[in-house]
């Protein structure tokens, strides 16, 4: 089943030239995944019958064209390629019927009560529909991080990075990038959530530049992966 919503760009998501930023698009994608599943009756506020809720765990995202202070966005979106416990979910963003934006990403189902993944039931599946549709050829290629990085930076996690599941949220990412570094938005772009990010949890964020892709990581204090994220302009 494919799920449409549509969305008028407030001041708070853009950037000085008064274009979407990156955040924004994970986080217009992400609450549209959301609105998805709570239109089938497996969303956030249907997990205490269910026990189960999805963690985001791969994004690649494709910016075409940037969306300004303003405009009104249609953002589509649909289930492809369950197995077992994994799901992708993809997304076209359009602006007066031209497709802006598209992009792909992986989701895990867990279940709160066992405290481990669980398999996608077939009742969720007819639900969701299994579209044949993607937005890019191929499947998400594993990433890795590199042997050294120039730059390695402590970040201080705050209250308010923090979500419903007592993790930092995916989206706060890339206020750490904005925060600790020069960054212009990425065009293209990969993001591989290892391991969630808790509020004690000490990290650090290590970047590399090679070419034009920017590398990024962040390690806990025990060089544990937490999270990979890589672009372009």
């Amino acid at each position: 089943m494919e799920f449409e919503f549509k969305y008028k760009i407030g001041v708070d998501e853009v950037n000085k030239k008064f274009e979407l930023t990156n955040k924004a698009i994970i986080t217009l994608f992400q609450n549209t995944a959301s609105f998805h599943s709570d239109s089938i009756h497996y969303g956030i506020m249907d997990v205490l019958r269910t026990s189960l809720t999805w963690f985001l765990i791969d994004w690649k995202v494709k910016v075409i064209k940037r969306p300004k202070y303003g405009d009104v966005v249609t953002i589509k979106t649909w289930g492809r390629d369950f197995y077992k416990a994994f799901a992708h979910m993809d997304f076209e963003l359009y602006v007066n019927d031209e497709l802006y934006i598209k992009a792909t990403s992986k989701w895990v189902l867990y279940n709160i009560k066992t405290k481990s993944y669980e398999e996608i039931p077939k009742e969720l599946l007819d639900l969701y529909g299994n579209n044949t549709k993607r937005v890019f050829d191929g499947d998400l290629d594993h990433m890795e991080v590199l042997d050294n990085y120039s730059d390695k930076t402590k970040i201080t996690i705050r209250k308010s990075d923090l979500d419903f599941n007592n993790h930092v949220n995916n989206t706060k990412y890339f206020d750490y990038l904005n925060d600790y570094y020069d960054f212009d938005e990425f065009n293209d772009f990969r993001i591989t959530y290892r391991k969630e990010i808790k509020e004690n949890d000490i990290i650090y964020l290590c970047h590399e530049k090679i070419d034009n892709k920017d590398h990024y990581v962040i390690l806990d204090n025990d060089n544990n992966i937490k999270t990979i994220i890589e672009g372009e302009i």
